[in-house]
């Protein structure tokens, strides 16, 4: 990623979006259509953050410390009330997630090495975590070197503890890409609202696929979509499109609830 000086605007690297069918493709352009739109440019500068009023949502990130020194306090700070808006705030979260993006990406190349489904695998673990991570940051207790902490988070959380047993929060998250299910370890920083298994039940009641009903209480488990490949007999990609309509039909079955 490099940064025009005069328009601050990112320009992303292709490194992050040659695979246009990717998930970090898909947030790159994501992220290019809502950065300069009215609405979110408006919201953001609603939230009074130290410095004048933006005009694109790139120039939130460079406040926060993209592509800074790694001892830039002011966009670590920055970046804290970031984070402290985005546990009630998904365009906040979003932002965070961002900010963060190229060393998730680092993190699910380098664990893409090593796990079954390689790169796409890893990517499927880590972003939905980092989003959980995110949005249940421990602002107050946390508020230094934020951008190291939420990049250690989303990676001990998505593999270190990937075969633990798991609890699951749901938020109900827009955009639809980040609508995963994310496994979350038990630990007192991670306190879960409300069961994966009480969702299901709800859902359940309400009329959900019974199919969709496996593929959720495999996703419980922490399996990833290579694993529910393997025991459906079927591709990942198709294990990850069903594992995304599963998620999908429980949100709407229980918008409610979350």
């Amino acid at each position: 990623m490099t940064q025009n000086q005069d328009s601050q605007q990112l320009v992303w690297s292709s490194g992050l979006t040659q695979r246009s069918n990717s998930p970090v493709s898909k947030l790159v352009k994501e992220w290019q259509l809502i950065s300069a739109r009215r609405k979110e440019v408006d919201t953001v500068n609603s939230w009074q953050l130290p410095g004048s009023k933006v005009t694109n949502l790139d120039q939130v990130l460079v406040r926060a410390g993209f592509n800074t020194a790694r001892d830039d306090s002011k966009g670590d700070n920055y970046l804290w009330q970031l984070v402290k808006q985005a546990s009630e705030d998904e365009l906040a979260a979003r932002i965070v997630l961002q900010r963060i993006l190229p060393p998730l990406v680092a993190i699910a190349r380098r664990r893409g090495q090593i796990i079954d489904g390689g790169i796409d695998a890893a990517l499927g673990e880590v972003l939905p975590t980092a989003w959980t991570v995110i949005r249940q940051y421990p602002w107050h207790r946390r508020p230094n070197k934020v951008a190291s902490n939420l990049v250690l988070d989303s990676e001990y959380f998505a593999f270190v503890q990937a075969n633990r047993a798991k609890k699951v929060k749901m938020f109900a998250v827009e955009p639809s890409l980040l609508g995963e299910l994310v496994a979350e370890p038990e630990t007192s920083e991670f306190a879960p609202q409300v069961s994966l298994e009480s969702l299901i039940n709800i859902a359940i009641s309400r009329g959900i696929a019974s199919r969709h009903v496996a593929v959720l209480r495999a996703v419980a488990n922490g399996d990833t979509a290579a694993v529910i490949a393997k025991r459906y007999g079927i591709a990942e990609r198709t294990a990850r499109a069903w594992r995304a309509m599963a998620i999908s039909e429980l949100r709407e079955r229980t918008q409610c609830v979350a």
